[in-house]
């Protein structure tokens, strides 16, 4: 069976039971069970509704494994062989079918037992299975087969509807920098330190059920109906932090090779780092430990500039920390400074009066400005002027205003070339591409726009950045952008406009508050620095864009498991369709060219997937309850387990692969010692199916998500529930855990996304579910079956 005729059971198998036991039907009734026969002309479907029945009242007792008293309920052929007693059923007759006369409570022994306080059959379902019987107790799985084969290829999906937005799969990368979720028909991609969008990935139309990263995170796989989309992921990582600082760092920048970076804080003081080492190599304290508000480095990294709340501005020699001028520019604090010119031969500054000044440096950056020179004056904002930027060649110089105003002006006569109405609240951060053909601006209204500077026409838009914006940044290159707000940082793709990585400041203590980010500079193509509210600085690193890679189908039906091998050559992909073989397939993982398929591994759909450890074999989990694990690359059959008594929905190892954990519809969780085939023990039982288990690293913990809207630590050792970690309040299909073990996510019904520590169970973040329409897909990749 698969995932879909298990979500349905819930609003009408789930439903029934809690209102009749609401009614106060107790589990040791031992008088008969009046059943309630539906009103209906339409036959009654064996394998869409009296197969649910049976697999959760009969069929843990009554299965190929165990076949109490002789007697198999796992098919129709085999009621009607019966067992010791004789035939289960007589088509036609309920009233005269054992199955029926034991489950209605008439003939003893009463079905369930009610010594093992199991729950009896409700009336509901009792009239469900009488009028079945009654009606002749067809089979209808092979007809349903045969149409599903017919019609498969015939399939057109319409539109998911409105508001339907459950998150069915998540996945971690190793090192919790980023998490795939799979919500409705999209992959959304986020970092868990700022909580930022990255990415929404799309070519699928039906729900996503599977997601997983490849172990190195430069791969990321989805699975819907039929097909698996597999996309070629950036990487990105923490490189280096940068301590000192005792109070916010307002300002960041970087020297062209990348090699210098300077800082400046609210606690006056200016940092020179060596980026390679990590190291601080100067200190420069402003006079009176006034706050740096602003800085710029001169194009050949020898100078710096500095402002203060004072309206002072300052000239520092970056070698030796010795000033070399400073003045008064400004009434009130000096917000931003830019040298102007390839040579830095004028140095702009711009404060809260309003009034930008382009002052000239006669002897290059290492000179101040002449004593009683007069600057080019720039008026034309109403209000503060925020925010300064410089073409490459000087020719250009760009002003941001508290008034929303982007304008252009000549530096050398202060004319005012355009005046773009860019943004709705004002402009905090602005940034000129390296060919001077664009400019980046960033709002306190939240907004990251591109502009073309030739005629003021808008670019990309860039989403994803939450709060008013701080920072922006062009890389070197010219074809990444960035900018940072309240909750961390962000970089998209200048062109498209598409997203590629996203970082936050916090600590490991406090992983779910992230610092607001003041200040960036790219330091390279692949390397940007942060300066932030917690008084850090920190470098980052990343490589590779988002890109389709291949397409795996079609699959039979939904592609409900999916995972990379180990060494990240291979991907293994499971489902199948309802009723019928259950579906494994092993793919090349860059070319998308199906290697091997085990359509006969199950007798029934397969929910879990996992490679071991050291990529030598691959385990699986179905409808037909049975865990099976199979040699790789080959596919031969190794083991088998057998004790879970409804669908084994999700199955992993642990770190050394001398044990397997599975999770089941019948509510527990199963370990298994791989080596010797056996059952080491059943877990503490949760309040309803068991829909994913993860082994979390390093401990003898397991993680596992539950219909009953919960995760649970269960201790390995003894099976016993550790502690639950609460927050979603619907059904939670997918869990996973961070490589160290120190972050858990899940999703549920109403697409929400939860983080906690798994240490503590606290919950740090919550993504809530899209409000009104699901966003559109930033890049598409496959075609859906």
């Amino acid at each position: 069976m698969n995932r879909t005729r298990i979500m349905r059971l819930r609003p009408t198998l789930a439903a029934l039971l809690a209102t009749t036991m609401a009614a106060g039907l107790a589990r040791s009734q031992d008088g008969p069970i009046e059943p309630l026969v539906p009103d209906r002309e339409e036959p009654v479907s064996y394998i869409t509704e009296v197969i649910d029945v049976l697999d959760a009242r009969c069929s843990g007792c009554h299965n190929s494994a165990l076949a109490e008293n002789g007697l198999n309920l796992e098919e129709v052929a085999l009621m009607l062989e019966g067992g010791d007693s004789g035939p289960a059923i007589v088509p036609g007759n309920a009233d005269e079918s054992l199955l029926f006369q034991m489950a209605a409570h008439r003939v003893k022994p009463f079905m369930p037992p009610v010594e093992d306080s199991l729950d009896p059959m409700t009336p509901e379902e009792l009239g469900l299975l009488k009028l079945w019987i009654d009606q002749g107790a067809k089979d209808d799985t092979a007809e349903m087969l045969a149409a599903m084969d017919s019609d498969a290829e015939a399939i057109t999906l319409g539109e998911l509807p409105p508001g339907v937005n459950p998150v069915l799969a998540v996945d971690l990368t190793a090192d919790g920098g980023a998490v795939a979720v799979g919500r409705a028909n999209v992959v959304q991609v986020f970092d868990p330190r700022s909580g930022l969008e990255v990415v929404r990935l799309g070519g699928h139309q039906d729900l996503i059920q599977s997601v997983r990263y490849s172990p190195d995170g430069s791969k990321l796989a989805a699975g819907s109906y039929r097909i698996a989309t597999v996309w070629e992921a950036p990487v990105g990582s923490l490189a280096k932090a940068f301590e000192g600082h005792s109070a916010k760092v307002n300002a960041v920048v970087a020297s062209s090779d990348g090699k210098t970076i300077v800082s400046g804080s609210e606690d006056g003081s200016i940092r020179i780092w060596d980026a390679a080492e990590g190291a601080q190599t100067r200190q420069i304290d402003q006079p009176g430990k006034a706050p740096v508000l602003a800085l710029a480095l001169a194009p050949d990294a020898s100078v710096v500039s500095a402002t203060a709340p004072d309206g002072m501005v300052r000239l520092w020699n970056v070698n030796d920390g010795a000033m070399i001028g400073e003045w008064k520019a400004h009434e009130g604090p000096a917000r931003a400074v830019s040298f102007v010119g390839p040579g830095g031969e004028r140095l702009a500054s711009a404060g809260e009066d309003g009034i930008t000044r382009i002052w000239s440096l006669p002897g290059g950056p290492s000179s101040a400005p002449a004593e009683g020179a007069t600057p080019v004056e720039l008026a034309g904002h109403e209000g503060a002027v925020l925010a300064l930027a410089s073409s490459p060649g000087g020719s250009l110089l760009v002003t941001g205003g508290a008034d929303g105003s982007v304008r252009l002006w000549n530096p050398e006569y202060g004319w005012e070339v355009r005046s773009i109405e860019a943004h709705d609240g004002p402009v905090r951060a602005l940034a000129m591409a390296p060919d001077g053909e664009a400019l980046l601006s960033g709002s306190d209204d939240g907004t990251v726009r591109l502009w073309s500077v030739r005629d003021g026409s808008p670019g990309s838009g860039l989403t994803g950045l939450d709060g008013g914006v701080r920072a922006v940044a062009f890389s070197p290159g010219g074809d990444r952008v960035a900018a940072s707000g309240s909750t961390g940082l962000k970089v998209w793709e200048a062109g498209t406009g598409v997203g590629v990585v996203a970082f936050g400041h916090v600590s490991a203590d406090k992983p779910g508050q992230a610092s607001p980010v003041n200040a960036l500079a790219f330091a390279g193509d692949g390397t940007i620095a942060s300066g932030a509210d917690d008084s850090t600085l920190k470098l980052w690193t990343f490589s590779g864009r988002w890109a389709p890679s291949a397409t795996l189908g079609p699959h039979t039906f939904r592609v409900l498991a999916i995972d990379f091998s180990p060494d990240g050559t291979l991907i293994a992909t499971g489902g199948g369709a309802p009723a019928g073989s259950g579906e494994v397939k092993l793919w090349d993982a860059a070319s998308g060219s199906l290697l091997l398929d085990l359509p006969e591994l199950h007798s029934d759909t397969v929910f879990g997937l996992r490679f071991r450890p050291d990529g030598s074999f691959l385990a699986s989990g179905a409808a037909d309850k049975f865990v099976r694990v199979v040699a790789v690359p080959s596919g031969e059959l190794t083991k088998t387990f057998e004790g879970h008594t409804h669908h084994v929905m999700s199955v992993d190892w642990n770190a050394d692969g001398t044990q397997l954990v599975s999770g089941g519809a019948d509510k527990v969780l199963k370990f298994w010692d791989f080596e010797k085939g056996e059952q080491l023990r059943t877990a503490q039982e949760a309040g309803n199916q068991v829909t994913s288990v993860r082994w979390i690293p390093g401990k003898d913990e397991v993680l596992g998500a539950s219909g009953d809207k919960t995760v649970r630590v269960w201790n390995a050792g003894n099976g016993r529930i550790q502690r639950s970690l609460n927050g979603p309040t619907d059904y939670v299909h997918g869990v996973d855990c961070s490589a160290d073990g120190t972050i858990v996510v899940a999703g549920d019904d109403t697409g929400a996304v939860f983080f906690w520590r798994s240490d503590t169970a606290q919950p740090f973040r919550t993504i809530a579910p899209p409000e009104g329409d699901r966003p559109e897909p930033e890049l598409t990749a496959g075609t859906q079956e």
